[in-house]
Order: structure tokens, then sequence, then C-alpha cells
């Protein structure tokens, strides 16, 4: 007979635990680094970290010379700075990490809500000059030409805490890194066009989304005050050694630790658009389909973009909060997601080939997608921000889940396609044109350690 845990009286216990979070410096330097840059850290060796808790601070100032009522802003998500992240052990990539890792996380928003997010430590809205910013970052309220922070001395403003991939979706989270040799996370700097937007008039509703007339003025940021923080752990007694000796002498492989890894591909879909991976798990396929010059915004097309229905925010036409929730903000051009257009007369309909197998088994119309992609989210969550054409024109995210109810990386219950490698493809029927699109596949891989700081990886 099993007991309610409401009845029960005993108590886990671990003794000998002591704790401390580390300020780590970046390998080069951590300061006036321009636009593209690639930081570096190194984590503590000989410690049980918390790789969960890895967070990334920074201070970035736009320095794109506007001038005027010309304004350069700062994207909604703080992780759009980002375009790559990867970790090597020793020398050895074991998660080289995917492009387009900024799109990752918004296409990893619209499927699970990006209730992850702290406002006081990320961006979450591109800021007008006389709404205050949520995370108040400037010396004045009212902003003007350029988005640059009061920080002093060693002060940053931004902190990245939440993570997809190895450092996010490892299972263990702590990893004992006597074990290892050393653990380099690396970080690749987005392009200033692709994570900062541009507008002719800073104080007006039409001038904010217009990017027409800039007077030479040139997206630009500088990153500033950078450092890692990490959470690690110790034990007194020799117990956590002694179990990882005998599971290292008990298995061949030594400790398997299991991460998440995602790949990433860019096609212009003409109709179909082809894709291959080779993994032990294969996950989900998530599928972002891009504006017109989404991909690229230069010039004309790097203004914020006004999502359909929402308030203008800089003459305060309409509320800031419905029902308690924060209203939608301007996004970036290259983070709004749009549906294509369709033949007249036609729905537009989409579909995946996994090795000539169709998924699913109809064609889908866009509220099927949006139905399919709720079925691939891992939290139940449950949209209130935006409603159907909010979706349909500024966040169309198609995506489709592989498993049966691997809450992590724990599980592997994805597509074995190490054998044959999969060749699927994405179609699109009924389109009018020629569509962007950017698709990611999410994979479960294995990292196993062995004697003598060895490592290999399943992927």
């Amino acid at each position: 007979m099993s007991v309610s845990s409401a009845l029960q009286f005993q108590c886990n216990r671990l003794d000998g635990l002591s704790t401390g979070v580390f300020r780590l410096e970046a390998q080069n330097a951590t300061s006036n680094l321009p636009a593209q840059s690639v930081i570096r850290v190194t984590l503590p060796s000989n410690s049980l970290c918390d790789l969960h808790s890895t967070s990334f601070h920074f201070d970035v100032n736009t320095t794109s010379g506007a001038a005027g009522l010309i304004g350069c802003r700062l994207p909604n998500k703080i992780e759009t700075m980002i375009n790559r992240v990867s970790v090597s052990i020793g020398g050895v990539e074991v998660a080289s990490g995917a492009n387009f890792y900024n799109l990752l996380c918004h296409v990893k928003d619209v499927i699970n809500g990006c209730w992850q997010d702290d406002f006081g430590m990320n961006h979450p809205k591109i800021n007008t000059a006389v709404t205050a910013p949520l995370n108040y970052v400037c010396a004045n309220l009212a902003l003007t030409n350029e988005e640059v922070t009061d920080a002093v001395g060693r002060e940053a403003y931004y902190c990245i805490d939440n993570w997809y991939g190895f450092l996010g979706e490892c299972q263990p989270r702590v990893l004992d890194t006597a074990l290892i040799g050393d653990c380099v996370i690396t970080l690749f700097l987005e392009q200033p066009s692709l994570c900062l937007t541009m507008s002719d008039d800073f104080n007006t509703d039409a001038g904010f989304i217009t990017s027409v007339a800039l007077g030479g003025a040139v997206p630009n940021y500088v990153v500033n005050n950078v450092y890692f923080t990490i959470r690690c752990y110790n034990l007194a007694d020799g117990a956590y050694e002694n179990m990882i000796a005998s599971i290292m002498a008990s298995n061949p492989r030594g400790l398997e630790m299991g991460f998440k890894q995602y790949a990433s591909f860019r096609d212009l879909n003409t109709g179909a658009s082809r894709f291959s991976v080779s993994t032990q798990s294969l996950d989900a396929i998530m599928v972002a389909h891009h504006t017109l010059n989404g991909t690229t915004p230069a010039g004309a097309d790097q203004h914020p973009i006004l999502p359909l229905g929402a308030p203008q925010l800089i003459t305060g036409s309409g509320p800031q909060t419905v029902d308690g929730q924060a209203t939608l903000g301007y996004m970036h051009p290259y983070t709004q997601f749009a549906a294509p257009a369709a033949v007249a007369g036609q729905a537009t309909e989409y579909q995946f080939s996994l090795n000539g197998a169709t998924y699913p088994m109809y064609r889908m119309t866009r509220m099927d997608v949006y139905q399919v992609m709720r079925l691939a989210g891992q939290y139940d969550y449950r949209n209130k921000q935006y409603g159907f054409n909010q979706f349909v024109t500024d966040h169309f995210v198609s995506a489709i889940k592989l498993t049966l109810d691997a809450y992590n990386a724990r599980e592997i219950q994805g597509l074995n396609c190490r054998g044959i490698a999969l060749n699927g493809f994405y179609n699109i029927f009924n389109t009018a044109g020629n569509t962007t699109i950017t698709l990611f596949c999410e994979m479960t891989s294995s990292l196993f350690i062995d004697a003598g700081r060895q490592i290999s990886v399943v992927t």
C-alpha cells in the first residue's frame, strides 16, 4: 500500500553541503567589445557546477551616430544579441550550438511562452521615448537618439540566465568538473542590423515605425562590463565521489549526461524545403516563417514593427495592460514571423515529410498549425497575450513533437535516425510567393565521461 506524502513523517537529508556563487571573468576583453565579438569563459575546475545557473552579465549601449529625431533601440528580448552558443570540454567541442540562437529563443517563446524571462534582468520591450522602460536602464526616462544605460563602475544592467542547449537543458544539471578537462563557454554576438532597430522619429507613432531617412546613421552597439556567475556546491564526505566511482566502474561507457542540441537550416521555400539530420533522438522540429526582408533588414526595413492590434505606445492611445497582462510591444523585423500569402481563393497548407512519412497525416491549415504547435509545448502553456490573427501576422511558428512524455534530456524517446540519416521536407502549399524559413531540429545527445577525463559524445 502506498502512503500519501501528506501522511509521511520522513525527511530526506543531505549532510555536509556547502554552496557558493562565483563571479567568472571573460578570457578576452570585458569592455568596449564591438558588435559580433566572441566572448569566452572557463568554468571553475574541481567543482560541482550547477550549469543551469550559469548567468551572462553585461551592459550594452547603442552607438549608431543618430542625430535629430532618429533613434536606435535595443531589441525586445536581450537574447537577440546572441547568434550562437557553444561549449567545449578539454578542447573538444561538445555542443557546437546552432546558428540563429536568438531566433530559437523567440521560437521557443511562441511555443512555450516567455514565462522564464525575468523582466528585471531582460529587455522585454523596445523602449520608446516617452514610456518608462520596464527595466529601468537609462539615467533619464525620456530616451532620445541612443539607448544608453547609466551603469557605473563594474555594474551591468542585463543578465541572461535562461539557456537552450547544453547549458540550460543538460541532465543532471550539476556537473563535477574534476572529472573532465577545462569546460569553456563561447558566445558569438549578433550583427547590429539583426538585433537593433532604427526609427526616423522617436517622438511620434508614425515615425517610430519607419526608417526611410536615417541621415547616414547606422545601427551599432558596444558591450561593456562583461562577466559570468555560476552556483557551485561542495560535499564534505566522500559519498558522492564513491557513487561516481562505482557508476564508472560498472558502466563500460562511464557516466552518461543527456543534453539538448539544435541544428538549424535556412531556406527560401518555393513549395518544399529539404533538411537532413543524423541523431539518436530527434525530439521536435520547429519552423519560423519570415516576413519579406525579415532575415536581412536594411535601410527602410530596420524600423520596429507594431504588432497587429497593439496600441500605439508613444501617444498612449491605448491601454498599457489588458486583464493585468502587459500589452504587446514593438518587435524587431528579424523576429516577426508571418504566414505566407495564399493564392487567391485558397488557403495555405503545411505538412512535414520524414523519410517519406507525412506528419501529420493531413495538410494543416493555419489553425491546425497553431493547434499542433501547442501539442509540441512542454509546459501546458496557454496563450493569453494575443489572438489567432496576431499569431498569423506576427508569431507564425510551426512545430511538431516526436516524443511521448520526455520532459527533459534524461528521457531519450525521439526518432532514432543514426543508421539512416533523416531525409525531411517541410512543404507549403497554395502560396502566392516564396517564403524564407528558419527550421530548427531539437535533438537529445549524450555526453559520456570516463576515467582519465576521457569524454565522447553521441549525437
